[in-house]
């Protein structure tokens, strides 16, 4: 039985909409999972080896080098150290096409509208490079959690997070981005083979509200976005409600264009839809993509990039008031902190002259030079935490001591195959010999992590048990 088959009307709904191909799309298997490597901790060739040592199975995206479909993935790849360590992050194929069009370059100006949980946010980062200036805001405050635990493990530093509902952004940051993703809230009717809860909520009413709220968005990015400033607006619906009819409107009410898909796009997957019902949509709605699970065994999925041709009449200045400072390395707060790193890490401070700081009472977090305001009023974190303020002195994270694994010279723990294994199964292990107190813990001359150890035992914080394959 098909997981909404106790939803008349949404049934009624998805047979009107798909007439013959009903059928076909009720029984599209799932698609197969898949993968995206980091560029900011791996390359591919490196990856690819990890990829054969645990006999892993896998084809290429054909639209993205960094992207991977497992044959499965039994292990799972989340249970081994190279996810712990952030060089790969799971992500449907269909959810890696949007940052792919966007094409966002190192040394813009970027917005994520809807970022959590992150996966797109951190293809964002690493194709800018760790540099530029990336936004991420979501109105959840729920959602922040999942998004700074995958911004975290990407290494990344050029960014920070704001909570905010997203039809504010307009207002905030005028005309500000090159490059927009609004990868927006929806039905996701188009990954309804895998989400059998939609046919518990879904309706037409429902659908329509969540309509209202996508336009609103759209708009917001729009007044958002620089004259000849480029946004990629997607969804994972295939309901036309939710996607031509928007953008429909949205080119008819204000100076944006639809900007054609890549070539190859083009011939992976199917158009935009150019009529509806009674509806006759601009021609350019060709230009959009159209991901269908029955046709392309994939999520389905729209997307389409526009253009902005010019700007909302007379261009308006963005308040200083709404920002603060980020901080430079010798800025007396921050180097104090320095200074007690240097101290207990090692890490010489010549290393920070090209970072931004923002500081807390017990965190400091690292931006890249680019980042040199941040929107204070609904500011949840930003970039790479560096340091977290411990009873001792400063404390590295995870991340960070992984990112400057090769500055670290003081408190280097080193540890063999057989005690690591147990301490990531166990996230505890024997080991004597060194005094109570945080270390950065070594394996094959490179820092996987920061551990406590106390009593002949060192702990590690893990978010699940791993049984590591190396």
């Amino acid at each position: 039985m098909i997981s909404w088959s106790n939803n008349p009307e949404l049934v009624c709904y998805l047979e009107d909409l798909l007439g013959s191909d009903y059928t076909a799309f009720s029984n599209a298997a799932a698609p197969l999972p898949a993968i995206r490597m980091n560029e900011l901790k791996t390359d591919q060739s490196a990856f690819e080896r990890i990829l054969a040592r645990l006999q892993q199975e896998y084809q290429h995206v054909p639209f993205n080098r960094c992207g991977y479909i497992l044959a499965r993935d039994n292990l799972p790849l989340s249970h081994t150290l190279y996810f712990f360590l952030g060089y790969f992050h799971y992500q449907g194929v269909s959810s890696q096409l949007p940052v792919i069009m966007l094409d966002a370059r190192p040394g813009e100006r970027v917005l994520d509208m809807a970022a959590a949980p992150g996966s797109k946010s951190t293809q964002l980062a690493a194709l800018m490079q760790n540099q530029g200036e990336l936004v991420l805001n979501d109105a959840m405050r729920g959602r922040q959690q999942p998004l700074n635990v995958n911004m975290q493990r990407s290494g990344a530093s050029n960014y920070y997070v704001s909570n905010a509902w997203g039809e504010r952004m307009g207002s905030i940051f005028p005309e500000y981005f090159d490059k927009i993703l609004l990868d927006a809230p929806c039905s996701a009717l188009g990954t309804i083979q895998a989400s059998p809860g939609v046919g518990d909520w879904w309706s037409r009413d429902k659908m329509q509200k969540l309509s209202r709220v996508q336009y609103q968005l759209l708009v917001s990015a729009v007044k958002s976005l620089k004259p000849d400033g480029e946004m990629v607006y997607s969804t994972c619906s295939i309901a036309p409600e939710e996607n031509e009819l928007l953008i429909q409107r949205l080119i008819s009410e204000y100076p944006v264009e639809i900007v054609s898909a890549p070539e190859q796009l083009n011939r992976l997957f199917s158009p935009g839809w150019t009529k509806y019902l009674e509806l006759i949509f601009d021609p350019a709605l060709a230009r959009a993509v159209r991901i269908w699970p029955q046709l392309q065994g994939h999520e389905g999925f729209f997307m389409v990039k526009l253009r902005k041709t010019a700007r909302l009449g007379k261009a308006k200045e963005m308040s200083p008031s709404i920002f603060f400072p980020t901080l430079p390395a010798t800025d007396p707060a921050v180097a104090a902190i320095l200074a007690d790193i240097e101290k207990n890490w090692g890490i010489d401070q010549s290393l920070w002259q090209n970072f931004r700081f923002v500081v807390t009472s017990t965190r400091l977090w690292l931006v890249n030079a680019a980042i040199r305001r941040i929107w204070k009023q609904r500011f949840v974190f930003a970039g790479l935490l560096l340091a977290e303020k411990r009873l001792f002195g400063w404390k590295l994270l995870n991340g960070s001591a992984q990112v400057f694994s090769d500055s670290i010279s003081r408190r280097r723990l080193e540890i063999n195959d057989t005690l690591l294994h147990v301490l990531f199964e166990k996230g505890r292990v024997l080991y004597s010999g060194c005094p109570d107190g945080y270390y950065a813990l070594e394996y094959n001359q490179k820092i996987l992590a920061c551990v406590y150890a106390e009593n002949n035992e060192i702990r590690i914080s893990l978010p699940h048990n791993f049984n590591l394959m190396i």
